[in-house]
């Protein structure tokens, strides 16, 4: 009989195989330590300070070298005595560390120590030497100050002096239009905020025709361009100021259509589905304002509380109706 997982000698309290036995589950063996079943390892050591003979039980088997507390302080303060006192000798771990030698400056003859930790081959012990050097012929140097440092370095192969880059011609900057002061832009036509809202002239529509006495702020529009995007506007959310006036609602012109479906979240109130940020008259989920629970043809108000966001195709079936409101939402369910 033996434990089918571990294969130790351990049977149930009836004699008989058991799946898992304390040593394999830590639980049944706290289970079998209370209940006086389990058997500690034990080990006889000796102290390795005072040389007492102790027996260690359980997990401390083969690391507690220690008899008691005093002696594992005892210990642990004679190692850090000894390591301290092997580290200022200039030894670490028991390795003597090897110091390299200080190079020896090719031009002055003294030594001096690397200060760049990239460089281990100076030649030269600072830049008074180097340019001495190169001031008596002695050593080469180049137009940049990279490669000039790079005669710190006692190359393997002769230095070859690189070609002197061509300067390219000097471009000035253009003047401001406004107060004539030189721009750090070069796409620039002004040189500060005071001078782009001073500003006025021509400029480009989108469509290709040029704006008179336009400003530098956003896009300029033409007159038809403006016109078009005026009718565009009132096709897509309707004219509700001339409504209103027409009904008897009120009318809040700090509501507009964009922060409308900004506040529904571009979700229409009727089918609960996303609805398109670009408006089509082709596309059944483009956004529009629905005016819930009043429309303005029955004196509704064209304010907070009375605009909703929904999409074309809902808007259009539920219309001016009041009753049509809860029977598109059973259709749509």
């Amino acid at each position: 009989m033996a434990c089918k997982k571990c294969g130790s000698d351990w049977v149930t309290a009836k004699g008989k195989d058991c799946k898992s036995c304390p040593h394999c589950c830590k639980v049944q063996r706290c289970v079998a330590r209370k209940a006086g079943r389990w058997i500690e390892f034990t080990e006889h050591a000796d102290c390795k300070v005072c040389g007492t003979q102790f027996v260690n039980t359980g997990a401390d088997v083969g690391k507690n070298k220690c008899c008691s507390v005093e002696c594992r302080d005892a210990s642990r303060k004679a190692w850090r005595t000894e390591y301290a006192a092997s580290y200022n000798k200039g030894k670490r771990r028991g390795t003597q560390q090897k110091k390299r030698p200080k190079p020896i400056c090719r031009r002055c003859g003294c030594s001096f120590s690397r200060r760049h930790s990239r460089n281990d081959s100076n030649i030269y012990c600072s830049k008074v030497c180097f340019f001495a050097a190169v001031n008596a012929g002695e050593q080469q140097f180049v137009g940049r100050v990279r490669d000039a440092w790079a005669g710190f370095v006692d190359w393997a192969y002769e230095w070859e002096p690189q070609r002197p880059r061509k300067r390219k011609d000097y471009k000035p900057r253009p003047a401001c239009e406004v107060c004539g002061v030189e721009v750090n832009n070069r796409r620039s036509k002004c040189c500060s905020y005071e001078c782009k809202k001073a500003w006025r002239g021509p400029r480009q529509c989108k469509c290709g025709s040029i704006v008179q006495n336009a400003t530098l702020f956003g896009r300029p529009h033409c007159v038809v361009c403006r016109r078009r995007s005026k009718a565009l506007q009132r096709r897509m959310f309707g004219c509700y100021r001339r409504r209103c006036r027409t009904y008897g609602g009120l009318f809040n012109p700090t509501v507009r259509p964009k922060d409308v479906f900004e506040r529904a979240r571009w979700r229409c109130h009727v089918c609960g589905r996303k609805t398109s940020k670009v408006f089509s008259y082709k596309d059944p989920r483009s956004a529009t304002v629905d005016h819930h629970p009043i429309p303005l043809s029955k004196g509704g108000d064209h304010d907070w509380h009375n605009v909703r966001c929904a999409c074309k195709q809902c808007n259009e079936t539920k219309s001016n109706k009041w009753d049509r409101q809860p029977l598109l939402k059973m259709r749509m369910e």
